[in-house]
């Protein structure tokens, strides 16, 4: 474990020296980090980056470390934290959370080339190393994945494919766009992602933890007939399921109804149902979540306010007896940008366990209720820094809350700060 441990501070200390070379480059070239060095590998009168460029393919990706730091009395080298996956699970320990690599050749449905030709074709490879990846393995593909007394035995740092399909689209004239997709993919639902940098928080919520999948290999078919609407329709091999399945001969259904009215208003229906418990094809699991994103015509629009309401059921949740289960999560967001240095955040959420299926922290059959309250600040220290401004730390504190004695050292709370350092290239 020693040579897992030795990585994480050299990741820091590379994040370090490349804020360094940061503040000293004057360059104007606003690409990220890796295709800034591509641009200037110089083929003939052109360049690794443009030729890739004209391809139409991308290559980024990020790198999250991080710390939580446990003040409820839980001992040094303890097994994980209650009510917490991922990086922020692991307390008292830095960790290389995850390094992303990426790969991509996106579809842009306004490009005349596209248009023109009717037709485009993309897709994207994107793998993670790090302490996260133990977490998300889907089914088939967790070659190393193994587990003792609920904490992973070996190796602490993992590789994981995360995305892995291709594309196609077709321009259908006055009606709109069509796109499918095949392959591997993060899920249509949930606020908060796997990817760091799309969330308000170094933690995740409950209902990222334990009430969503995190991701699904299958067909999806996204439909734009205009600037309003958008609509997602596929079938997928079920929760976190790839080359392996616990229901061989079922599929579920992936559903998205996205509504954005204008530049500050975003409302969106996700919806999976089909049969995901092990060695059954019935009763199905099924979720709804609606998700609304407003920003508000004040304060500059740098205020953003989030809702995402999970609800959960699956007939055969209820391990006592058999029976069913339900769960449902409320996570409440309210962000603002102070300025270019600083943004504020804070997150509010109840999680309601029925039958403690979801979670796994109570008596089987026995309901469990929950509440995380988190707080914290987005620092960029150098945003006027073409790749400074491509770094940034992740300040929080967090208090978790139970209706049962089974948070740390079997008490109905917890507290922890924590923070993460992320450099996207």
């Amino acid at each position: 474990m020693g040579k897992y441990r030795l990585a994480v501070p050299l990741a820091m200390a590379a994040l370090v020296a490349t804020s360094g070379l940061v503040m000293a480059d004057a360059a104007t070239d606003t690409n990220p980090a890796i295709m800034y060095g591509l641009d200037r590998i110089h083929v003939g009168k052109s360049s690794v980056g443009q030729e890739i460029s004209n391809a139409g393919f991308d290559i980024y990706g990020y790198a999250e470390v991080g710390y939580t730091a446990d003040l409820s009395g839980r001992p040094q080298n303890s097994n994980l934290i209650p009510l917490r996956t991922f990086g922020s699970s692991y307390g008292n320990h830095i960790a290389l959370n995850e390094i992303n690599l990426t790969l991509a050749r996106a579809i842009n449905f306004s490009d005349p080339n596209y248009i023109k030709r009717g037709f485009d074709v993309g897709g994207k490879v994107q793998f993670l190393y790090g302490y996260n990846s133990d977490f998300i393995h889907s089914n088939g593909l967790n070659f190393y994945h193994s587990y003792a007394n609920n904490v992973s035995t070996y190796p602490l740092y993992q590789f994981d494919p995360l995305q892995l399909y291709a594309t196609v689209a077709f321009h259908l004239g006055k009606m709109g766009d069509l796109k499918i997709k095949a392959g591997k993919f993060v899920t249509l639902l949930g606020e908060e992602t796997i990817n760091p940098t799309k969330n308000f928080f170094y933690s995740h919520s409950l209902s990222f933890n334990y009430g969503i999948p995190y991701t699904q290999t299958g067909v999806l078919a996204e439909y734009v007939p205009n600037s309003q609407w958008t609509f997602y329709a596929g079938v997928t091999r079920g929760w976190n399921q790839s080359l392996n399945d616990n229901n061989p001969n079922g599929v579920d259904f992936l559903g998205n109804v996205t509504y954005t009215p204008s530049s500050q208003l975003t409302a969106a229906v996700n919806l999976s149902v089909g049969p995901q418990d092990n060695g059954t094809n019935n009763p199905y699991r099924t979720v709804v979540e609606p998700l609304i994103t407003y920003i508000p015509p004040i304060l500059n629009n740098n205020l953003t306010l989030v809702s995402d309401t999970t609800l959960g059921y699956d007939g055969a949740g209820n391990g006592s007896n058999g029976g069913s289960a339900c769960w449902f999560g409320e996570a409440l967001y309210q962000s603002y940008v102070i300025n270019s240095y600083l943004t504020a955040s804070l997150r509010e959420e109840y999680y309601y366990d029925g039958a403690g299926f979801t979670t796994g922290l109570t008596t089987p059959g026995v309901t469990g209720n929950y509440g995380d309250l988190t707080a914290g600040v987005k620092i960029t220290p150098f945003p006027n820094s073409n790749l400074g401004k491509n770094f940034y730390i992740r300040p929080e504190i967090r208090e978790d809350l139970a209706d049962h004695a089974v948070l740390t050292n079997g008490k109905h709370y917890q507290t922890a700060i924590a923070i993460d350092a992320i450099y996207t290239f």
